[in-house]
């Protein structure tokens, strides 16, 4: 066998190690779903045949991941690797692989016989592949209960300190782009509205109700980004992402702001920033939507980096995930691409991509 130079072995090799390799790299694209994975082939195969029925089940791909197996669809675990960011000709010498490997012969136990002479039992596949164990439903629904709790006090607490201290920020989003992140889009806009109420409460005031679709944008825009549209694959397009949040948030909250407001909510900083625009000469729609964006572009950024800092912690936490990884980096949780060589996790490792 030899390295083919991206950190995968090339050659004749066991169809447990190509398993091995699979959950390797399904834990480098962020532990995707077995699910999402078949999502993402049946897309895969309809743009290629331009034909709708080409449906591929979760079982189906699940099994390609399981070990123990005697044989491996090529062009399923060609698509699969596709789907989680590998390139077509990287993709091409996983087929090489399927196609060459072997059986697994049993694994020799490396403890002393019996004292009858006889061997020890050999370690099974599924003791020594790394992968994540999902908590009991009940657990994992409490779980994720309760960071999306944690979420919630987050975003109150910072719109709270935003207020007493007059900051030219939001703050209150921080929590969403948490759960955006470590949960999913749908998760962070139920997170998103539950702020927005909870903020009436504890504010006794209606007045940033209005702003619950910025709230909802900022989550829905998060959460796609990341794990649908693969903004979240290297820093620089995270970057991007947070942008692209702040950007849109300010073009749905401006319009909100002179509408319902006359163009001066509750947000002293904001308003003080508009005010100043307005008297440089900017008529008011111009003046609100440029304060907005100010803040909104180092709130969201602020937010994003609060978001990476913790998604990948509280993610392995729900699932359970027992690959040791105490060095990988926070962007790795959402990429697709080759962590650094200097970083080994599990059977393989892998190069960063160039931001």
């Amino acid at each position: 066998m030899k390295d083919d130079g991206v950190g995968r072995v090339s050659g004749i090799g066991s169809l447990i190690s190509v398993a091995e390799d699979l959950q390797q790299l399904r834990h480098e694209a962020g532990g995707v779903s077995y699910a999402e994975i078949a999502t993402r082939v049946t897309s895969l195969r309809a743009d290629r045949s331009g034909r709708s029925s080409v449906a591929v089940s979760r079982s189906t791909v699940y099994d390609a991941f399981r070990p123990g197996r005697t044989r491996l669809d090529a062009d399923l675990v060609v698509d699969i690797v596709r789907s989680l960011g590998v390139d077509d000709a990287d993709a091409e010498s996983w087929r090489d692989r399927c196609i060459a490997a072997k059986p697994a012969a049993p694994r020799p136990s490396s403890r002393a016989g019996t004292a009858s002479g006889a061997e020890a039992p050999p370690v099974s596949a599924a003791s020594v592949l790394r992968f994540d164990s999902p908590r009991a439903a009940g657990r994992r629904v409490a779980l994720t209960v309760g960071v999306m709790i944690g979420a919630v006090l987050l975003n109150v607490a910072g719109g709270r300190v935003v207020l007493w201290l007059d900051l030219p920020l939001y703050l209150d989003m921080a929590g969403t782009a948490v759960v955006a992140l470590a949960l999913g889009p749908w998760y962070a806009v139920a997170t998103a509205i539950v702020t927005q109420l909870g903020g009436v409460l504890v504010n006794e005031s209606t007045l940033g109700l209005p702003f619950t679709p910025v709230a909802v944008v900022g989550a829905l825009l998060w959460g796609y980004g990341v794990h649908r549209w693969r903004w979240g694959r290297s820093l620089s397009r995270f970057l991007l992402l947070s942008v692209v949040v702040a950007v849109a948030c300010t073009i749905v909250a401006a319009p909100i702001t002179e509408l319902v407001y006359g163009g001066f909510s509750a947000h002293v900083a904001g308003n003080s920033l508009t005010a100043r625009f307005r008297d440089a000469g900017l008529v008011l729609p111009i003046a609100i939507a440029t304060a907005n964006l100010i803040t909104s572009l180092l709130d969201k950024l602020i937010a994003s980096f609060v978001a990476l800092s913790l998604a990948s912690s509280i993610r392995r936490w729900i699932t359970k995930d027992r690959t040791p990884s105490p060095n990988l980096p926070p962007m790795a949780l959402f990429s697709a691409e080759r962590p650094s060589t200097s970083l080994r996790v599990g059977v393989a490792a892998r190069r960063a991509p160039v931001l």
